[in-house]
Parts: structure tokens; C-alpha cells; sequence
């Protein structure tokens, strides 16, 4: 499985976008993770392989932007692009709404991971707090951005799909 120069360029255009404008759409201090909906979404369209190269790039790109815990995001994001891209297209073709939810669910799933990670590694980490004030709202946030977001890159791999390639 290849992850092509457009997976590339989306990936490091929602990194932009996600440490430029996304931390102002905070809500209740919730905020999306545009990333993460773009690993899962690619996931979706191009398989396991995808997903998890793409979320291990994407990771790679927060944990060098937010330094602690290095490699944190690399390694949540690959395990949850991985799990994601075995669910693949063939289950979304008919509605929006499965992606919604499996979004929501991944979103969920990342947080799980990061948050045992934390947890493991001796942090202390309020579970009560962290799930009602970050990991639903964000997680809700998530899905909602999913409308947007998977439409997009499944218009962005029929392109991709016609573009020539050479062997």
C-alpha cells in the first residue's frame, strides 16, 4: 500500500490548519482533532496501511509541536489509523452516518490509548474530569467535522484515482 503525495498534502494541510485555527474552535475547552478525522477518513478509503503510515505521520507531526510526551500521538494515531483502516470503504458506501460513528468511536479509542499511556507512565490523570470535559465533547466535535472532512477526501481520492501514473 503506497501513501501517495495527496495523502502527504492533506495530512500537513490539516497539521497546519490544526495548530493554527483549530485551537481557537475551542468549546468548554473541547477542540477537535482535525488530524485524527483525517487519519481515520483516510483509513477508511485506503485500508489499514494507509491509515497506520498515515497516523504515525500525523502523530509524528503533534508530538514535535506539543513535546511531552514524545511519540505519544504517533503511536495512538497508528494503532487507531491501523484498527480504522480494517473497517475500510465497503461499510460507508451507502450513508454518512457510519462514518460519523465510527469516528466518534476512534476518537474515543485514541483518547483511551493516550490516556493509558499517561496513566502507565505515571501521570496523573483525572478519568472523571478528562472523559466529561475533554474526551466526549472532543470526541463529538470529532464526528461533527467528520460530515465535512470524509465527503472531501473521498471527492480528493476519485481524483486521485484518474491521475496518471507512471511505472
Amino acid at each position: 500500500m503506497r501513501f501517495p503525495i495527496f495523502g502527504f498534502s492533506i495530512l500537513l494541510i490539516s497539521f497546519i490548519l490544526q495548530t493554527t485555527l483549530v485551537p481557537h474552535l475551542k468549546i468548554f475547552g473541547a477542540q477537535p482533532d482535525l488530524i485524527l478525522v483525517v487519519v481515520a477518513a483516510y483509513a477508511f478509503i485506503h485500508g489499514s496501511a494507509g491509515g497506520s503510515i498515515g497516523g504515525f505521520f500525523g502523530g509524528l507531526l503533534q508530538d514535535m509541536v506539543l513535546i511531552r510526551n514524545m511519540g505519544f500521538n504517533a503511536l495512538c494515531k497508528t494503532i487507531v489509523g491501523y484498527l480504522a483502516g480494517l473497517v475500510e470503504r465497503t461499510v460507508f458506501a451507502e450513508s454518512i452516518l457510519l462514518p460519523v460513528v465510527a469516528i466518534f468511536l476512534a476518537s474515543l479509542l485514541h483518547e483511551a490509548i493516550y490516556l493509558s499511556f499517561s496513566v502507565f507512565l505515571g501521570e496523573v490523570v483525572l478519568l472523571d474530569l478528562s472523559l466529561w470535559r475533554i474526551v466526549i465533547p472532543s470526541a463529538i466535535y470529532n464526528a461533527i467535522l467528520t460530515l465535512l472532512v470524509y465527503p472531501l477526501l473521498c471527492k480528493i481520492n476519485i481524483y486521485e484515482e484518474r491521475v496518471p501514473r507512471f511505472k
